[in-house]
């Protein structure tokens, strides 16, 4: 059993301007599970998924696989499927893989 308190939540750059992530778990296959706050505007890059992806909007409104999805509303990418996402407004979502992603876009 793992136990990660919200006290203990260290944020830091998700690797794009405008990102930032709370990481809560890392797999031991190179995936792992956060809570990631998005600024209006910003885009994160097209990649694909080599395991499959759950998404929660906690706050805000994004928008992915050609869905726009608010607070309260989930989605899953399958392994091998690509997306990008963009966020309509400032958010906060809860981003779990089993795997790492790969990136399409420089």
């Amino acid at each position: 059993m793992y136990m990660k308190s919200a006290a203990e939540r260290e944020w830091q750059s998700a690797g794009y301007a405008g990102g930032q992530r709370a990481l809560l778990r890392t797999s031991p296959n190179g995936g792992r599970t956060s809570i990631v706050a998005i600024e209006k505007g910003t885009r994160v890059k097209r990649h694909r998924h080599q395991a499959g992806e759950d998404v929660l909007v906690l706050s805000g409104r994004i928008f992915s696989g050609g869905f726009t999805l608010a607070t309260g509303d989930y989605f899953f990418t399958d392994v091998g499927e690509e997306h990008d996402l963009i966020a309509l407004e400032d958010s906060v979502i809860f981003v779990s893989s089993d795997k790492p992603v790969t990136m399409l876009e420089k």
